[in-house]
């Protein structure tokens, strides 16, 4: 059954942000001239992507760059815009659990790869095919403590003076990894909800049934004008399908804040421009 659930950010106004936001890496964000996007963090290890699918891996306790590659999925199609790790392992890597990579652009593809130091080999394509807009999300979020995968898609446009718009998010089952495809259909749908907010939506990150998502764009010549350009963090509580809590960041991090994922107890963003990663005031 599908449960629609609209809550009007633009109703509760941004809260300021407790606790101190601070650059704990300096990691670069534009690379090779491509722009940052998603990132995952697995034990020590964050994996920082970058458009078209290129691939760097920092060791978070040494602050040093382990390895670089493409990954199997890269290529002009494939945005990178958010990553996440799974639940299980593919077959032959105890090391790192398998990674989710969304696509992005159309055909909205979530590339599944079983990724080493020594590159990534595609796995499993997941892909929506139903009668909603669902199949059309932009990013494809893992929630590895209770084995499902959630979609974000935008429902609409602009529905006020400020900007504000309706992503769509749906809660889908986490396939098994024994098949090199998986589609799934209206019959797989979980759960849906509606949530509104008027900034751009990046990436995103799940943990404890909360959903992080960082939004909104860098300071650039022209980018006063933008509706969506405000920087902030939104947690979406999960079981109630609310916005619990918005977190402006919009004076402490210029760059465009990219995607989030937890290391150890905090809460590391990955920036855009040139980038960094950001302890932001959450605790898991």
């Amino acid at each position: 059954m599908k449960i629609l659930n609209c809550i009007l950010l633009f109703h509760v106004g941004f809260l300021c942000c407790y606790g101190q936001i601070k650059k704990t890496y300096s990691f670069p964000g534009e690379y090779n001239r491509k722009s940052a996007q998603g990132m995952a963090i697995h034990k020590n290890s964050a994996f920082l992507l970058n458009n078209e699918g290129y691939c760097r891996i920092y060791d978070l306790k040494k602050k040093k760059l382990i390895s670089e590659f493409d990954l199997a999925s890269a290529g002009k199609e494939n945005h990178a815009n958010s990553a996440s790790f799974g639940a299980d392992f593919p077959k032959g890597n105890k090391k790192y659990p398998a990674i989710y990579i969304s696509q992005c652009m159309a055909p909205s593809y979530c590339y599944v790869e079983n990724i080493t130091e020594k590159g990534s080999q595609l796995i499993q394509t997941l892909q929506i095919r139903s009668k909603g807009i669902e199949q059309y999300s932009c990013n494809w979020i893992v929630d590895s403590e209770q084995k499902y995968i959630y979609t974000m898609a935008s429902l609409s446009g602009e529905i006020d003076s400020i900007g504000t718009r309706i992503y769509l998010i749906t809660k889908l089952p986490l396939p098994p990894l024994d098949s090199t495809s998986f589609v799934f259909t209206e019959k797989d749908i979980v759960d849906q909800f509606e949530i509104l907010f008027p900034n751009l939506l990046q990436g995103g990150t799940i943990k404890n049934n909360y959903l992080y998502l960082p939004v909104g764009v860098h300071d650039y010549p022209g980018s006063e004008s933008r509706k969506d350009k405000h920087r902030a963090l939104i947690i979406v509580n999960l079981i109630t399908k609310q916005i619990e809590r918005t977190i402006d960041i919009n004076d402490s991090v210029l760059e465009e804040p990219e995607d989030v994922d937890f290391y150890k107890n905090e809460l590391l963003l990955y920036c855009g421009q040139e980038g960094g990663l950001y302890r932001l005031p959450v605790k898991e």
